[in-house]
């Protein structure tokens, strides 16, 4: 198809065209531009442009070569190059209806392929991808791996557990650790495309992870799945201290941020709002219905999603932060929002979740605040 000046789909039933002028897309696509676009740096070396393939883990010499006088490409470790359709086609899974569709070409895939002729005749249907049910694959795949790699590193699965979190937390919530270096791998070897893990941040351009070195907590929507949207914690650093190198000791992904775990507490009478990731997992293996800001601000959105549960124990940071996060909704909120009052001496409820007796007084604390017999969910706990 690829080969003339001019391209025709036609369905020999019914006797309608579609022209499609292949050329004058490429023509209007630059490969250096629709490289570029999926976040490849590439450099100039002589006539061509270099970078690193996104193809494959290109950790040494850069592979990938560009030529925009012929807008044609090449990977010399994959043995693979062709035009900007074929590099649209190999880096999103689609197939050719579809990549042109992408670059513009102003048809879609019901448009461009043969309609169910009214004869017995076996034809073959080809679906294009939803790009949803593809990036919801990825991110499954992204928990899966990581979930499975915490369970078998002896050392990152004892950080987590002595923080305060049992093993049932650590399966139902998906809590994983992100090694570094396996993803894209896992990418290939599952067949699944590279598009949306770059879209949704997964992967930078060089086919690095982005939360490498990280315990990984993913939020989950209302049937348990992974949404789009992780957050990631070095493990290695400890509770109370920053890194020394200066990288941030929590990074989440550069998709909007949710308000934590109202999928998984959605129809709960109360909720504890908390602050941080770790501050959620220890409410969550004291059986408290939980959500989390993982911050102090909260959006619009979030504000709304909160506004949906009856009573909301707040229990931010004890520092100067938390405490105008914990005014400012209860100004923005009202008298649902029920503030509650860590011991003396405890910043936040993962410290909590390392003292012997943290539920308890975490149990203690909730009935001050409430003034009643009774905490979230008639202390669920």
């Amino acid at each position: 198809m690829t080969g003339s000046l001019l391209n025709t789909f036609r369905d020999n039933s019914w006797g309608t065209r579609h022209h499609i002028d292949v050329e004058a897309i490429k023509a209007s696509n630059p490969i250096e531009s629709v490289v570029a676009a999926y976040g490849i740096e590439l450099h100039r070396t002589g006539r061509a442009l270099r970078g690193r393939c996104p193809l494959h883990e290109d950790h040494g010499r850069p592979n990938f070569y560009a030529w925009a006088d012929s807008s044609s490409w090449w990977c010399f470790r994959c043995n693979l190059g062709g035009d900007v359709i074929r590099f649209i086609q190999l880096v999103d899974q689609v197939d050719f209806i579809e990549a042109l569709s992408r670059l513009g070409a102003g048809i879609s895939p019901s448009e461009a392929r043969p309609a169910a002729p009214p004869t017995t005749r076996k034809t073959r249907t080809i679906i294009p991808p939803d790009p949803d049910v593809e990036a919801q694959r990825v991110l499954d795949a992204a928990s899966s791996l990581y979930h499975r790699r915490l369970l078998g590193d002896a050392r990152a699965l004892a950080y987590v557990e002595q923080r305060g979190i049992d093993r049932a937390t650590i399966n139902q919530c998906k809590v994983g650790y992100a090694a570094g270096d396996e993803f894209l791998a896992y990418l290939k070897w599952r067949s699944l495309p590279l598009g949306p893990a770059l879209r949704l941040g997964l992967l930078d351009a060089a086919g690095r992870e982005f939360l490498a070195g990280r315990i990984v907590l993913p939020d989950q929507d209302l049937r348990s799945r992974v949404s789009a949207w992780m957050i990631g914690r070095l493990f290695d650093t400890p509770a109370n201290q920053d890194p020394a190198d200066g990288a941030p000791k929590y990074l989440g992904l550069p998709t909007p941020k949710p308000l934590f775990g109202s999928g998984t507490a959605h129809g709960s009478p109360s909720v504890v709002v908390c602050e941080g990731a770790f501050d959620y997992l220890v409410l969550r293996t004291w059986g408290y219905p939980a959500v989390a800001l993982m911050g102090t601000h909260a959006n619009a959105s979030v504000l709304e999603q909160l506004r949906g549960f009856p009573r909301l124990y707040v229990a931010l940071d004890q520092d100067d932060a938390g405490v105008e996060g914990m005014l400012r909704l209860a100004n923005e909120i009202g008298p649902s929002v029920v503030p509650v009052a860590l011991p003396d001496g405890i910043k936040d409820v993962g410290e909590l979740g390392i003292q012997p007796d943290g539920h308890r007084l975490f149990a203690q604390a909730l009935l001050e605040a409430s003034g009643s017999e009774c905490g979230p969910d008639e202390q669920a706990a």
